[in-house]
């Protein structure tokens, strides 16, 4: 890769990783339902830094899912209880969707391609729903376990006896559906970019 080349695909990256972003966020404050203590269904929020990462690799989907959870965790003080309740919910939560740049074409490919959206439809489907499903059952791992430690005692006025079993089945109910819609709108997107081929 020439220098010229590598400025130009910092460039890209910055530019397309600032409104991934902004639409993440934008979409993330439109919940279809929100649960009491926290956590929400969005009209798929995790997409644009889905697609960010598959279209730019996991060091730049890493830095913009960084940042998206750093953006989260402001908004989200208000279910403040601890700092390392903040950092699993947040931090780890949506620092995970990053995993999905693992889905990404191989550098010397991708360069070619200069549309992002090109990329990740290239990059495909399957990978795309995979990586997608491991970043969200990160993220669905670091909410459990900050429900354990954090939420047992909520666990009985639920009805359960076990605080292990009921964060499993607070976290579930609202990451499975926020997963399900990104799952959908991820496939819809694959199909409504025309191939690189096709476009040209």
């Amino acid at each position: 890769m020439s220098a010229k080349t590598s400025n130009k695909e910092k460039i890209l990256s910055i530019a397309v990783g600032g409104v991934c972003l902004a639409l993440a966020f934008v979409l993330s404050k439109i919940t279809i339902f929100e649960m009491p203590m926290g956590g929400s269904v969005t009209p798929g929020s995790t997409l644009p830094i889905i697609v960010c990462g598959m279209a730019f690799g996991p060091v730049w989907g890493f830095i913009v899912a960084i940042v998206y959870s750093i953006l989260q965790l402001i908004d989200g003080l208000k279910y403040f209880v601890s700092p390392f309740q903040m950092f699993l919910d947040y931090i780890i939560g949506y620092a995970a969707l990053g995993i999905a740049g693992f889905a990404c074409l191989k550098a010397d490919e991708r360069i070619k391609i200069k549309n992002p959206l090109f990329r990740f439809r290239k990059a495909g489907i399957v990978k795309a729903v995979l990586f997608t499903i491991i970043a969200y059952a990160v993220r669905f791992a670091a909410s459990v376990a900050s429900g354990v430690i954090f939420y047992a005692a909520y666990a009985a006025d639920a009805g359960y006896d076990n605080a292990l079993v009921y964060s499993m089945a607070y976290n579930g109910s609202f990451l499975a559906a926020d997963l399900g819609i990104c799952i959908a709108a991820l496939i819809i997107l694959y199909f409504v970019i025309p191939s690189k081929k096709s476009a040209e």
